[in-house]
């Protein structure tokens, strides 16, 4: 994918973002989180060992930081069910087992 077609959403917001904002210190302009990150790659699998889904890149331990990933592809894993949501509902899910 070139650089210049790159286009997605930022993970932690879902602020629309353009290849501009892309490099690699880069922030959202909306919620100021780094856009060149695990989390906003579209590799990024937290199933997976390492947390990736590209299985020759480097292990990264902070999947929110701005990184140099050279397999780095813009994604678009935002979701209005962000992780505080997730895990709300995990927690009521295994509540109900009890009931």
């Amino acid at each position: 994918m070139a650089l210049e077609n790159w286009s997605g959403h930022c993970w932690h917001c879902g602020e629309k973002l353009t290849s501009h904002d892309y490099s690699r210190e880069a922030r959202c302009p909306a919620c100021s989180k780094a856009t060149h990150s695990c989390r906003n790659c579209s590799f990024h699998d937290p199933g997976r060992s390492n947390e990736c889904s590209e299985p020759i890149a480097d292990f990264v331990s902070d999947k929110e930081r701005a990184n140099f990933c050279d397999y780095f592809q813009p994604g678009n894993s935002f979701s209005a069910d962000n992780d505080q949501t997730s895990a709300e509902n995990l927690l009521s899910a295994a509540e109900d087992l009890f009931k």
